[in-house]
């Protein structure tokens, strides 16, 4: 299954991530691939635990999202 996933860098530099289609699923790490195997894991056991409990797991089509870099000038 292949998910959407979001990485923001946190003030103290350490990276985040989530997937959105995934609540509760979050990843972080020194580095984006730390926190790409952190998130990696935290689905994988989200979807174990939904599995158990007999919910649905959720699309893991690519949701229709774009994402743009706007630089802005300084004031």
């Amino acid at each position: 299954m292949t998910y959407q996933a979001v990485y923001d860098r946190a003030e103290d530099g350490t990276i985040w991530g989530y997937a959105p289609a995934v609540p509760g699923a979050y990843g972080a790490g020194d580095t984006l691939e730390e926190a790409k195997a952190s998130l990696r894991e935290g689905i994988r056991a989200w979807l174990e635990v939904a599995r158990e409990y007999g919910f649905e797991l959720p699309s893991s089509d690519p949701a229709p999202l774009a994402v743009e870099l706007i630089e802005v000038p300084a004031l």
